[in-house]
């Protein structure tokens, strides 16, 4: 069992809240696959390759900040709760400890993403080693890459980027030159706090006598068409006044600002491509079937009944969750980490991805929403060694043990509720498709774009891209520091 665990976990590690662009306040592009070797790993047989050290007592700090829509910014824990997750958590950190004679102070936690940011900028300037690695906002991190506040990891001793438990497709896209300035690995359990899913009432569907979602996803018939059949069997004027208000049933709920961009993941379609090179495109007028996936997703939410339309407020995190637990919604879009917040929901509910376009399309793609923490290690670091050897093992033992405590038990067991929603787990987990234009370029193009059209029921997409195109091309050209 454990063995299969690994290779599982090998497989869903390397493939790479409604709030907007993942920030309560407020891919690459490459789809993750496997290394070719990776797969013959075992949790005994892999390791990071670092002897013991002794660093005499150094001490080390990370510096990130307090995040709403996720639980998993914190990377060193303290003590002990019981809690599964949390102490493989803290048995990482005293290994890691242990293993270098170092002192991890605790986090230095900001209460929110501009305040990381600014901390680490004012650090770097004045000059000031105050954090040994920081975990900062992926966008806030993308925007300064190149403007030399950071040090590049890939130069670090004893970093070895090519291990599975470094998510590599997503670094090599992330990272518009040959250095690694920020990066993702196993200990980055937000981004898998931030990956979106589709909730479905099983109570509903029995009642409704539907075919279970389960059954379409596997028979890869799961598709837009089939998905809008279902929800609008499951809308119903419940109070009987003759209009759509917060007393009736609808097909599905979820946020303006997360449904388009899922959609478009589903279908495997991406707004901004790269070439592994640092060279970029903007898919928005380039791939057609953007627009008609968009449009047609319109239709479907606004002019049947399917979807609560009454404000995008109400559409939000709170909404969502709601709707869905008080048996109002055959659907709801959450990620993982509001799923976990239904626990305690009396109607049993499963977990599949969103739909696709249609057949054309082999397989499923998970969207991920913006707002991760990345790793960075700013320019001041006087303690590259360290650091080196902190970061590859912390990875290394998030890998073996706290991602099977995350995965296993806080998902599977605690979550999912069925032998068949702990499958269909693994299948979400090997689908992530990681796209820039939901998660750097979120600003101009996922809320910029998508978010503005659909929240506003504008079926306006080429005019709206065409006046955004030089907002998006400048923000890559800054991204790219040129």
């Amino acid at each position: 069992m454990k063995k299969q665990l690994a290779l599982l976990l090998t497989l869903l590690l390397l493939a790479p809240t409604m709030a907007s662009c993942g920030d309560s306040a407020e891919e690459t592009t490459a789809e993750t696959t496997p290394a070719d070797t990776a797969a013959e790993e075992t949790e005994t047989e892999l390791s990071d390759d670092i002897p013991e050290m002794d660093f005499g007592g150094e001490s080390f700090t990370f510096l990130t900040s307090d995040v709403g829509h996720t639980q998993h910014a914190i990377t060193v824990i303290q003590e002990q709760t019981g809690d599964v997750l949390n102490d493989a958590m803290y048995n990482r950190t005293i290994a890691t400890a242990e293993k270098y004679n170092i002192v991890f102070n605790a986090d230095e936690v900001t209460p929110d993403s501009a305040s990381a940011t600014n901390a680490v900028k004012n650090a770097v300037q004045a000059g000031d080693p105050a954090y040994d690695i920081t975990m900062l906002r992926d966008r806030d991190a993308f925007a300064m890459t190149h403007q030399n506040f950071f040090t590049d990891i890939a130069s670090l001793p004893h970093v070895n980027l090519e291990k599975p438990y470094w998510l590599s497709g997503v670094n090599e896209v992330i990272n518009f030159s040959d250095s690694k300035f920020l990066t993702y690995g196993s200990m980055v359990l937000s981004l898998y706090d931030m990956t979106h899913v589709l909730l479905f009432n099983k109570n509903m569907i029995t009642d409704l006598g539907l075919q279970s979602p389960y059954d379409l996803v596997m028979e890869d018939t799961w598709t837009m068409d089939v998905f809008a059949e279902m929800g609008n069997t499951a809308k119903q004027d419940a109070d009987g006044d003759g209009a759509w208000g917060e007393n009736d049933i609808y097909g599905v709920v979820g946020a303006t600002n997360g449904l388009p961009m899922n959609f478009l993941a589903s279908s495997k379609h991406r707004t901004i491509t790269t070439d592994g090179q640092g060279g970029v495109s903007i898919m928005l007028l380039e791939d057609p079937k953007i627009e008609e996936i968009f449009t047609n997703m319109c239709d479907i939410f606004w002019d049947t009944g399917f979807w609560y339309t009454k404000s995008t407020d109400a559409n939000n995190y709170w909404r969502t969750e709601t709707f869905f637990q008080t048996d109002q919604a055959l659907f709801a879009d959450h990620t993982f980490f509001s799923t976990m917040q239904l626990r305690d929901m009396e109607s049993d509910f499963g977990i599949v991805p969103f739909p696709k376009y249609d057949e054309s399309r082999e397989g499923y793609g998970v969207m991920v929403e913006g707002g991760i923490r990345a790793m960075t290690v700013p320019a001041t670091n006087n303690k590259p060694e360290i650091t080196g050897a902190v970061m590859e093992t912390m990875n290394f033992l998030s890998w073996r043990d706290v991602m099977p405590a995350y995965y296993e038990t806080t998902l599977k067991q605690k979550v999912s509720r069925d032998d068949i929603s702990s499958r269909m787990l693994d299948l979400i987990m090997d689908s992530i498709y990681y796209d820039l234009g939901a998660t750097m370029f979120c600003s101009q193009i996922k809320d910029g774009i998508f978010t503005n059209l659909f929240g506003s029921n504008s079926r306006t997409f080429v005019s709206k891209v065409t006046s955004q195109i030089s907002v998006i091309e400048k923000a890559i050209t800054a991204a790219r520091g040129e």
